[in-house]
């Protein structure tokens, strides 16, 4: 497995200029004037960003140097929630632009980061994907108890934005099933195509893994369902879904899905668009192609560390323009949020 309100029948392909173009006013929503602060609970760190009007300060997250006003008050009023989830083997930091352009836009992020991810392709796949679960539901929580913040949140609108493994994350928030026997028997048919997906990294790569975590799973079953954490929208981007068990009813009230044309890791025709075919008939749904490759929804990476050392999340094509198309999708994301 990976080691990462309008019905659309049809596959709608966007151009990011042409997204740029329609949302000109999202499209000047500053990413420097969020609130943020780290949490950590239970074994689990969380990454909080909210709206403030607090003077920014450049600082250190991770590899970037972000505009961000560290710890500062959140804006009066209600903010409605958003549950964030990263992709394989990621970091919640990676998706920073992201997670400020909401935060600008009147939304409370809420970013675990997912610390079992090297048993994702195992046989542990299962309790990986629910030890995912319980970092969104612990996160959640956290918020809801941090009087600071929590007397801030919009408690009835909880949306949820995942990203590659992060949207089988947020299905699962949605109240969607796994069963491994359901990528088993994908990856049966389409293993030779669908390669990174069903591909298991092997023994030896969790063994290493093993020694630079420390997660206590619980004892999941297999096939498994959790209660839903979302009463609001799900917006998925490149997302992973043979093994998800689509059987409704889900918690959601719209699902909004972005493929990525030209994505060999999460293959469209494998997992966005069946997902959508999936869950369309029961739920407002919206799907989007746009032009791009995998690792495009990640922040640009400092010229300084690619200059030093080989990522290959940050590599892209010759002439693709990530800042651009992150902005602009950054945009389409804040539009279906903010879409009633």
């Amino acid at each position: 497995m990976l080691s990462i309100t309008r019905l659309v029948p049809t596959k709608v392909v966007v151009p990011v200029t042409l997204i740029a173009g329609l949302l000109p006013s999202i499209w000047t929503l500053g990413a420097d004037a969020a609130g943020f602060r780290k949490m950590s609970v239970d074994g689990v760190e969380i990454g909080v960003w909210y709206p403030s009007d607090a003077s920014t300060i450049k600082q250190r997250l991770g590899p970037f140097d972000v505009d961000i006003a560290k710890d500062a008050e959140i804006l009066d009023g209600k903010h409605e929630i958003i549950l964030f989830s990263h992709g394989n083997s990621g970091f919640y930091r990676n998706h920073y632009l992201t997670a400020q352009t909401l935060a600008d836009a009147g939304f409370i992020v809420v970013a675990p980061q997912h610390e079992a991810d090297y048993l994702i392709g195992g046989p542990k796949t299962a309790k990986a994907l629910d030890h995912r679960y319980q970092e969104l539901a612990t996160a959640l929580k956290v918020i809801f108890e941090t009087s600071e913040i929590g007397g801030h949140a919009n408690r009835e609108k909880v949306h949820g934005l995942g990203y590659s493994l992060g949207g089988a994350t947020i299905l699962l928030a949605s109240g969607a099933g796994y069963a491994s026997e359901r990528a088993t028997q994908h990856c049966r048919k389409n293993g030779a195509v669908d390669t990174t997906f069903c591909e298991d990294p092997g023994w030896l790569f969790r063994l290493v893994q093993s020694f630079r975590h420390s997660v206590s799973l619980r004892n999941t079953t297999d096939p498994f369902r959790n209660q839903p954490l979302l009463t609001g929208k799900a917006i998925l981007v490149a997302p992973v879904f043979q093994g998800i068990d689509p059987a409704p009813p889900l918690s959601i009230s719209g699902l909004t899905v972005f493929a990525i044309e030209g994505d060999t890791i999460a293959i469209p025709q494998f997992h966005a668009h069946p997902l959508h075919e999936a869950f369309s008939r029961d739920i407002p749904s919206d799907y989007q192609i746009v032009p791009g490759h995998h690792f495009a929804f990640i922040a640009p990476f400092p010229k300084w560390l690619t200059e030093q050392e080989d990522i290959p999340v940050a590599m892209d094509p010759e002439g693709f323009d990530r800042p651009a198309f992150l902005k602009a999708l950054n945009a389409e994301i804040v539009a279906a949020f903010a879409d009633e």
